[in-house]
């Protein structure tokens, strides 16, 4: 303000696009002006606030209007310009005073462009931006809220901007909580306008520094414009114990305070006895209607914890010991800094092609254990050499142990691309889900045809495991592959083929269609339609694109072409449209409050 008062009452304008013209004729005109109210302002007029202001003459007296506010002063020759500088320090529409109320800015064309271009922009300091940016800082970056009361945050904030006074730690915490509201009514509006059914993924977190638990809960749907959200609805502390009652409390006290209680079409958990109670428990408590098939598919298990628990059941039953020893192996190499760097040392010297740094696993993921073990197969030499000059590295792996890896890290490579798959967060995977979990059976069958005795006792338990959980899952997720326009019935009889003999194939493909049916059966009643979804037609098996990520999709193309002229008892191609226009057609017009919303599962 102290810059701004000197500059208005320097007798020298501050620009050069402020200063006047003086031309030879006093009384010629330096502007002209259409409106004939308006006066010239000539060469006597040399006070710069004359830039701001016109002259005007209004019945029998001439007066200033201000070219931003349109607010009308004494402008006669006798009014002196005092009382129009003092209107321009306070006009609110005035917004550049002079240039040092202005800030050079770079611009550049695209992130690459090493060049800026600097341009004089006008600058406004506003206290309360400052405060927004500095909780969604703190936020993002989990910084502790006391760091706003630190003598060197407060020197550094006051060197970037001397007028941005930093709030104290109370102030901050309710700019934060002020910013989970806003946030919140955003989700819970995304939520209101989503048509569909909300699909639920839930699991339980416990933080290392406190070893307390938490349940997140996250939210899946298709918004109006057919994109796959994903919203994380609680993140909430659940004391102990974590009994299937008090699980269960926690998950529907998160449900029904956001409405979803109508709206459910699956939850997803992990796969444990005290989450199989906590979904009977909350079967429940929601009203049996609304769910999905009368509660069928209102349990659903995680399909790449489903992959965990068939991998951690194979490798611990033929290399238990043998992952321990390569586990114990990587922590001690990664203990400490001067045992890394030695470890990096002779690493260079034996394998100088290999660059990957040890990563220790995490028992629960057991891609996690893929990684730590294919990175270790890769400097099995060095452990060996470091094993002869370390008298403190005790019990490294046995020459039995990287032959049985090594092995089945080939035959593992399959299911860490399938985790992957279905790790998926910016894409829906409900469709991949068939196609990926068909071709692993029939990779693991295969393996029972291994030289290696290790390989078949995997294989063998990696099968039993498979099968306890196929058909709970198998079912709505082939649903998915047929609602998908490129494989229809087609894919699921190619893999049935592939897995069950022709008595269970004829079985399983009339279970799953049977399924499909009786989905649009319900979606049309609770819409108020009638489904011809009875017919037991056929339907033309169509075309698929090819893929080259899918090992049978070639196999397929050619089951294909053989199949076109025979009917199998699924959909004709015009019964299928017309359930998915149907299915469309529903979705687009559906009531949210009725909580009869179109299908949407994860």
């Amino acid at each position: 303000e102290n810059l701004s008062e000197m500059s208005n009452n320097a007798s020298v304008p501050t620009s050069a696009s402020n200063t006047p013209i003086a031309i030879d004729d006093d009384e010629s005109p330096l502007e002209t002006n259409s409106d004939p109210s308006l006066l010239p302002i000539t060469s006597r007029h040399t006070s710069a606030v004359w830039s701001d202001f016109k002259r005007k003459r209004v019945g029998d007296v001439i007066k200033a209007e201000c070219n931003h506010c349109s607010k009308l002063l004494a402008g006669g020759s006798k009014a002196g310009t005092t009382h129009l500088k003092d209107h321009i320090k306070i006009c609110p529409k005035r917004v550049c005073q002079d240039l040092r109320q202005t800030r050079m800015f770079g611009t550049k064309k695209n992130l690459n462009d090493k060049n800026d271009t600097m341009t004089l922009a006008p600058y406004e300091f506003h206290q309360e931006d400052g405060r927004r940016d500095l909780a969604e800082m703190i936020i993002l970056h989990e910084y502790p809220i006391s760091m706003v009361e630190h003598i060197g945050f407060r020197k550094y904030s006051k060197t970037l901007q001397p007028g941005f006074k930093v709030p104290s730690r109370n102030t901050t915490r309710k700019d934060i909580m002020k910013r989970y509201e806003l946030e919140k009514e955003n989700v819970a509006t995304l939520l209101r306008k989503a048509k569909g059914k909300i699909a639920l993924t839930t699991d339980m977190w416990t933080a290392d520094n406190q070893r307390k638990g938490y349940m997140a809960v996250t939210s899946h749907f298709i918004d109006n414009t057919w994109k796959l959200q994903s919203r994380i609805i609680r993140f909430l502390y659940v004391p102990a114990p974590h009994t299937a009652e008090v699980l269960a409390d926690a998950l529907k006290e998160s449900i029904q305070s956001w409405n979803l209680d109508l709206r459910l079409s699956s939850i997803t958990v992990d796969n444990c006895s005290t989450n199989d109670a906590m979904m009977e428990i909350l079967k429940g408590v929601f009203p049996y209607g609304s769910l999905l098939l009368r509660g069928d598919f209102f349990h659903m298990r995680c399909c790449a914890h489903i992959l965990n628990l068939i991998v951690q059941d194979g490798l611990s039953a033929v290399v238990s010991n043998g992952v321990q020893r390569i586990r114990d192996s990587v922590v001690f190499w990664t203990a400490s800094d001067k045992r890394v760097q030695r470890f990096e040392q002779v690493a260079k010297q034996i394998t100088p092609e290999c660059s990957r740094k040890l990563a220790l696993d995490c028992k629960t993921r057991w891609n996690s254990t893929y990684e730590m073990l294919s990175i270790a197969t890769s400097y099995k030499e060095v452990f060996v050499v470091l094993s002869a000059r370390n008298n403190l590295y005790k019990n490294p792996p046995t020459p039995e142990d990287w032959e049985k890896v090594e092995k089945i890290c080939e035959h593992l490579e399959v299911f860490s691309k399938t985790t992957l798959s279905f790790s998926g967060t910016n894409y829906p995977t409900a469709n991949l889900y068939f196609p990926k979990i068909c071709a692993l059976r029939i990779a693991i069958s295969g393996w029972l045809l291994s030289p290696h005795d290790y390989v078949r006792k995997m294989a063998d338990i990696m099968l039993q495991k498979y099968n306890k959980y196929w058909a709970s899952v198998n079912g709505l997720m082939g649903v998915a592959t047929i609602l998908d326009p490129r494989y229809k019935m087609a894919l699921i009889r190619f893999y049935f083929a592939k897995n069950f003999d022709e008595h269970d194939f004829e079985i399983e493909v009339s279970r799953i269609s049977d399924l499909l049916r009786r989905l649009v059966d319900e979606y049309g009643s609770k819409m108020g339609k009638t489904q011809g979804s009875s017919n037991q037609q056929d339907f033309d098996l169509g075309s698929s694109s090819k893929s080259n990520e899918e090992t049978f999709m070639q196999e397929f193309a050619e089951f294909l072409q053989q199949d076109k002229d025979s009917n199998c008892g699924e959909f004709k191609d015009d019964e299928y449209a017309k359930l998915v226009g149907e299915l469309e057609e529903g979705f687009e017009t559906c009531d949210i409050d009725s909580g009869t919303s179109g299908l949407c599962t994860e």
